[in-house]
């Protein structure tokens, strides 16, 4: 059996410096896709350095500036982020979005540094990976990237990454024709609901991911994350949704194909 993880960080500090033992695990648990995110300049090269070092084990890359520092980019993407997206090994732009809930950037920039993404993906025809964190208790960030996408003239493909927007915004991701990616909540205890959106994606839109070295699945409580982890995300949604996990593997599989333009793990005849 084998699986997608269609947002993970092995370019982050945790992470990095343990790359090769880290993709080795994915590959011995099944993983043969791992998309390694940008999150600024460094770190975006750095995701393309390792997807030209193990994309013989399946590893692609995204390039942009995370809402976090949205600020270093306040003034315009840079030109040597720009150029990183010409990169065979990316597949898409990101991640990018609005982060209500730490303010490391403020919210005017988060908008306008999203705009941008939301410009440059469309004009290179890339995939837009989002990250959009309401403050505690709203839903205003959701409610202003929502707007912004509607505002614009043309729109990418998206995925939401990590997807909290819960059930009532269900409808607003059909009418985007959005991709949904969920990660390791699906598995803690408190996640019912997270679960019953897992329940509710369309087949054609669900993906999973780990989003390592961060929210690691529950039997991982605690510890850090990595891409080997992904099965626990697939076989808490598998249960949700009731189907086998080798079904709900294949139709992953085939959406992360379609979205990233990779070829699928399962070939279909």
């Amino acid at each position: 059996m084998f699986f997608v993880d269609a947002h993970c960080h092995i370019n982050s500090r945790q992470l990095r410096t343990s790359a090769s033992s880290v993709v080795s695990r994915a590959a011995a648990a099944g993983v043969r896709r791992m998309l390694t995110v940008g999150s600024d300049l460094p770190h975006s090269a750095e995701a393309v350095e390792l997807a030209s070092l193990y994309g013989d084990r399946g590893v692609y890359a995204t390039v942009g500036v995370h809402p976090h520092d949205a600020a270093a980019a306040a003034e315009g993407l840079p030109d040597e982020l720009l150029k990183l997206a010409e990169s065979r090994e990316v597949v898409a732009i990101g991640e990018t979005g609005l982060d209500y809930y730490y303010d490391h950037s403020s919210r005017n920039v988060q908008r306008d540094v999203f705009r941008m993404h939301v410009e440059w993906a469309a004009n290179v025809n890339k995939p837009l990976v989002l990250h959009v964190r309401n403050a505690e208790g709203d839903t205003l960030a959701m409610d202003d990237a929502l707007a912004i996408l509607d505002g614009m003239p043309e729109k990418p493909a998206l995925m939401f990454h990590c997807y909290a927007g819960g059930l009532r915004y269900m409808d607003a991701m059909k009418k985007l024709d959005a991709y949904i990616s969920i990660a390791g909540p699906v598995t803690w205890p408190k996640g019912g609901e997270l679960r019953a959106v897992a329940a509710a994606v369309p087949e054609g839109r669900l993906l999973c991911e780990t989003d390592s070295p961060w929210l690691s699945p529950q039997p991982h409580r605690g510890k850090l994350n990595e891409p080997a982890y992904v099965r626990f995300v697939y076989e808490a949604i598998a249960e949700a949704r009731g189907l086998p996990l080798d079904d709900l593997a294949r139709i992953v599989d085939a959406n992360a194909a379609r979205l990233f333009g990779w070829e699928p793990l399962y070939v279909r005849v």
